[in-house]
């Protein structure tokens, strides 16, 4: 009994044990069959719209930085630890129940999608709309089996919807994975029906660009893991496919407005969408970016934001940003006035008054890395009645104690642990609704941006061979950035472009783990097992797949799981 609870958690196995699923097991008043309502226009839709809301169950929960970002070179514990057994791997086992979490999502995801192909053929609806709806299902598939391969190896491999209970399926390998990916994204593309871009309409809808870019990262990541080389060209030529000869034209900060002004911008390729004027839950419908990788700023009672209090940037995260990278400050909230109960100020104020704190009375101000004494000299004679008195917070292994301003130094590892230790992120604020809540965010999630399908096709020249081409790609996203060009590349190179230009979006791990320097920047970066990575982490490059979905596999043993588990 155990085994089959399981199976219908994670709606892998069965079609009718799922008796939660909302989108399969509505009220039946009127004895209306699932067959009958799903070939309905709107009951179809209604299949198409909940395999679109998966999408939330990843990219919108609160454990997005934990799938994605633990246990790299680039976030660390504030005042509130990271999941210990992820960021530092050495008591990582097939328990976790983040990772059960993420997993049992993507399969959900998987069965959602494959819902809409099975029930097209009986809805009414014209031909033209059944094929697009059926293609973007399948890009969503493809997405959820790209995120499996890429956290756990390989995963059992379903290529349809299961309309009745099974008890298992055998783990596929990873190449059987990448294989299936790749045929149904090519095939997508080749069908053509998908609208070329959806970028400026919204971006919700899978795309032609969308699936293209979805295959190029497939591509690049099945060179790594298959040492298949021909697959870095093909990766390159989908990538520059997508790019199609556009420029990055938008400045970076008029990209990431808090104000959603950039949500629609054409370099959006693929999103999950936020609409606050039409949600029906402008409370807490939202999701909680716009609390991630920010130390604790007061509680609900002061005048800050809400904050996950971890996740907070390294110094090494930090130092990859060059002087004159405009990055930087659309990344991180610099200053902040006196945000206590009962002050005057608040952190939002900095929207509410033209994006800039002059004319308000500052407390803390968070230099970047590189800012000399003269910098921060220039800074304050910008307005130096109100920063006269302003509390100077080093972003360097020699800092102050942020909450008090006690005398002495103390090193940034020690410095984040505090209250209001480090500079906030912003890049992902939303100053329309300017809430403490960290579920008020209405901003669109960005899955796939055109920056990232440059550093794509970056990453995948360089491998082929071609540094021309991939220099050419790389300093696209840097002249977008304000930084000079630079003239030779390697993966660390572009890791660090990654590092800038996708803070907080992307997946650090994925990353570190594709191009084969998990181990090393741990060893380097990782405050937590720095020194001793290789110890630690030992054979532990994929994440555990579940036990409890071993258990219920009668397909699946123990000998299926990853190495180090």
């Amino acid at each position: 009994m155990k085994k089959f609870i399981y199976i219908a958690i994670l709606l892998v196995f069965s079609a009718w044990m799922v008796s939660c699923d909302g989108f399969l097991t509505t009220d039946n008043k009127s004895n209306v069959t699932d067959k009958e309502y799903f070939s309905t226009k709107s009951g179809f839709e209604s299949l198409v719209s909940n395999a679109y809301e998966t999408l939330r169950d990843i990219y919108a929960s609160s454990s997005y930085t934990t799938y994605f970002n633990a246990g790299t070179d680039m976030y660390a514990d504030g005042r509130n630890y990271i999941n210990d057994e992820l960021h530092e791997y050495e008591t990582l086992n097939p328990e976790n129940s983040v990772m059960k979490e993420l997993y049992t999502a993507c399969y959900k995801g998987i069965r959602a999608a494959y819902a809409v192909k099975h029930y097209a053929q009986d809805a009414e609806i014209d031909e033209i709309l059944r094929n697009k709806r059926v293609d973007e299902a399948r890009v969503l598939a493809a997405n959820y089996y790209y995120i499996l391969v890429n956290t756990f190896g390989g995963v059992p491999l379903m290529k349809e919807y299961v309309a009745n209970a099974q008890t298992g399926y055998p783990k596929s390998a990873a190449s059987d994975v990448y294989a299936y990916i790749i045929e149904e994204l090519e095939n997508v593309v080749a069908n053509g029906v998908l609208e070329k871009s959806t970028a400026q309409n919204g971006g919700g809808r899978a795309s032609l660009e969308s699936a293209r870019a979805l295959l190029a990262k497939t591509y690049l990541a099945a060179a790594w893991d298959l040492d298949k080389k021909e697959y870095f060209s093909k990766a390159a030529q989908t990538a520059d496919d997508v790019i199609a000869k556009r420029s990055l034209v938008t400045p970076f900060a008029n990209l990431w407005r808090a104000d959603y002004s950039g949500d629609d911008n054409e370099e959006f390729i693929w999103d999950v969408e936020y609409d606050y004027a039409t949600a029906t839950n402008t409370v807490s419908g939202g999701h909680p970016w716009s609390s991630f990788y920010c130390n604790h700023i007061g509680g609900q009672e002061d005048h800050g934001k809400g904050s996950t209090s971890a996740f907070i940037a390294t110094l090494h995260a930090l130092q990859c940003f060059e002087k004159g990278d405009v990055r930087y400050e659309v990344t991180f909230m610099k200053e902040l006035p006196d945000i206590v109960t009962a002050s005057n100020y608040w952190y939002w104020d900095w929207y509410k008054n033209g994006e800039t704190f002059i004319g308000i009375p500052l407390k803390r101000y968070y230099p970047a890395w590189y800012e000399t004494e003269e910098d921060i000299e220039a800074w304050k004679a910008l307005d130096p009645e109100n920063r006269k008195n302003t509390w100077i917070l080093p972003m360097s292994d020699h800092t102050r104690d942020p909450q008090e301003y006690m005398p002495g130094e103390i090193n940034y590892e020690a410095f984040v642990t505090y209250s209001y230790g480090g500079s906030p992120c912003r890049k992902f604020d939303d100053s329309n609704t300017g809430s403490y809540s960290n579920k008020t965010d209405y901003r669109d999630i960005h899955i796939i941006t055109l920056s990232e399908v440059y550093l794509i096709a970056a990453e995948a020249y360089f491998k082929a061979g071609n540094n021309e081409n991939a220099l050419a790609r790389l300093n696209e996203v840097r002249r977008r950035a304000q930084l000079n060009a630079v003239t030779s590349i390697d993966v660390d190179a572009i890791l660090k472009e990654r590092a800038c230009e996708l803070f907080g979006q992307g997946s650090r791990w994925i990353d570190l783990r594709r191009t084969r320097k998990l181990v090393e920047y741990n060893n380097l970066y990782n405050p937590q097992i720095r020194g001793r990575a290789q110890q630690a982490i030992g054979n532990k490059l994929l994440r555990p797949i579940p036990q409890a979905a071993i258990d219920a596999n009668e397909l699946m043993s123990a000998e299926d799981q990853n190495p180090g588990y």
